[in-house]
């Protein structure tokens, strides 16, 4: 761990000794007697006189400066004085200690003797694992996707429109929906009633406090005090959680702000437009702070994690990137997946054209989705994906009366990540939310369950709720795309908010 009282240039420093009076050191009197012959004589062009010096004290040293101990001088400077490996070692043993306590906390208290050392090697394990930003929490076994049925989805409406964005507070405990027709509604996640909505605007109105567009992307801040939202009408609103008011609009993009994210722990936020840039803001400060260049179309989506850096992934440029901040550097992944069936002129059956969604899993590793109903696994020190599943939601026949029926695979319209675990969720319009499971090397994933979720889903949010410990899926639905109107679905459809709880798997003794 890097830590910083682990770090080898800790300086060397005395503690201070607690007592009586009448026990400080030669030592101490030493360093008090320096400090009173290093103070100027003269204050504001004045000699000081002899009375104001003794108060203070002199070269003599009073009573308190005597070692009433009976101790050696020497032996007791070395008492008092801590090097800078001693420091270290006190300290991981109070971080030893804390860590035990905790451990008492989960486990209900036990005898300090029967404390397995295992465990505190675990929890030391998980420590270093969140600090580099690893995955460590292979969870995706331990829930009951069985038991998921249309009657335990919970639907929310509130929006005329297609929902478009969905976003958990830190906590879990609030819920944000927005959607095409500009509004945001603030969920309350214990009763699923709304506290709080932001009516939007009419399209061309100014000076109008919120959207008077379709609302695409969302974000909140990790202690849960900003929300931004962003969409077609290229501003960028900050919002006060607590006080559920209008703070700022940023309005530097010049097209469609498709992407938004706060960086985890920080009040930095970044921002990818349509016009393919990305941008920093400072939320604390209200003001911009650079723009990176690279994509080559629109960006569809961007995310971020805890370092300074976030990715994104660039439509039919086909690319996804990871932007260095500190650096100033990218790293560039090439995308174009295609199908290892053939048709019969030799071209591949299915074939990404764009990639349009992605999502940290950690530190080191994403996921991408895109038209070509590709879902790619990859890892950042790889240039191509480590693992890809084609079509992942299954193929869409139309028929044609002019060249019959026409094989198309579903687009991922939306993909989600359970943070640093081995789940992540997708979906498209086929009619399922799918969960898929990342095996234990990190080289492939699979499919493990599907939940009934009829239209097109827009946005998708998974969240682990404390102290609860409950795992939740927030879905946006939608009749039709949030980028576009090329879809509409009518029969069954209904623009909404599924809420989708995983329940824990009840395992037999």
């Amino acid at each position: 761990m890097n830590d910083s009282f682990f770090s080898a240039a800790t300086p060397t420093r005395k503690r201070k000794r607690t007592g009586p009076p009448g026990a400080a050191s030669k030592a101490q009197s030493r360093q008090n007697n320096k400090a009173v012959q290093k103070r100027p004589r003269q204050q504001n062009g004045k000699k000081k006189h002899e009375s104001d010096i003794d108060e203070s004290g002199d070269d003599e040293g009073g009573i308190d400066d005597l070692n009433l101990s009976g101790g050696d001088s020497e032996s007791s400077e070395e008492e008092i004085e801590e090097t800078a490996a001693e420091k270290r070692v006190r300290l991981a043993k109070a971080y030893l200690g804390k860590i035990q306590e905790g451990l008492d906390e989960d486990l209900g208290g036990f005898d300090a003797a029967d404390l397995d050392r295992d465990l505190i090697a675990e929890r030391l394990k998980k420590d270093e694992d969140e600090l580099e930003g690893r995955l460590h929490r292979r969870i995706a076994d331990s829930f009951d996707y069985a038991a998921i049925d249309e009657n335990s989805i919970q639907s929310r409406k509130g929006h005329q429109l297609a929902v478009t964005a969905v976003a958990f507070s830190e906590s879990g405990t609030i819920l944000y929906t927005a959607s095409k027709d500009g509004s945001i509604i603030k969920w309350d996640m214990k009763t699923l009633k709304k506290l709080h909505t932001y009516p939007g605007g009419r399209k061309g109105v100014k000076d109008y406090v919120g959207h008077t567009d379709h609302i695409l992307c969302m974000a909140l801040s990790t202690d849960d005090e900003y929300l931004a939202t962003g969409g077609r009408d290229r501003v960028i609103n900050i919002w006060s959680v607590k006080d559920n008011e209008h703070i700022v609009a940023f309005k530097q993009h010049k097209d469609t702000i498709s992407g938004l994210a706060f960086r985890k722990g920080h009040h930095q936020l970044y921002s990818s437009s349509w016009d393919r840039t990305i941008k920093l803001w400072n939320i604390d400060e209200r003001a911009y702070m650079e723009t990176l260049f690279g994509h080559q179309d629109q960006i569809g989506e961007i995310d971020t994690l805890s370092r300074e850096r976030c990715v994104s992934v660039g439509g039919r440029d086909k690319t996804a990137r990871m932007w260095k901040i500190v650096d100033e550097s990218q790293l560039v992944y090439r995308g174009g997946i295609s199908s290892k069936e053939k048709l019969e002129n030799g071209a591949p059956k299915y074939a990404e054209g764009s990639l349009d969604c992605i999502s940290q899993i950690d530190e080191k590793m994403f996921v991408t989705g895109g038209d070509g109903g590709v879902i790619s696994l990859w890892d950042i020190g790889r240039k191509k994906p480590v693992f890809s599943i084609s079509p992942a939601h299954g193929v869409n026949t139309v028929l044609s009366k002019s060249e019959g029926e026409i094989n198309t695979a579903y687009w991922i319209t939306a993909i989600a990540s359970l943070r640093y675990s081995d789940l992540f969720v997708s979906g498209s319009w086929d009619g399922f939310v799918r969960f898929w499971k990342i095996t234990s090397d990190n080289k492939s994933f699979s499919q493990i369950s599907q939940v009934p979720v009829a239209g097109v889903i827009n946005s998708i949010e998974i969240k682990t709720i404390f102290p609860s410990n409950r795992t939740v899926v927030a879905v946006g639905v939608g009749q039709e795309m949030k980028s576009g109107r090329w879809l509409r679905l009518k029969k069954g459809v209904k623009n909404c908010t599924k809420i989708i709880e995983l329940p824990e798997l009840v395992t037999k003794k």
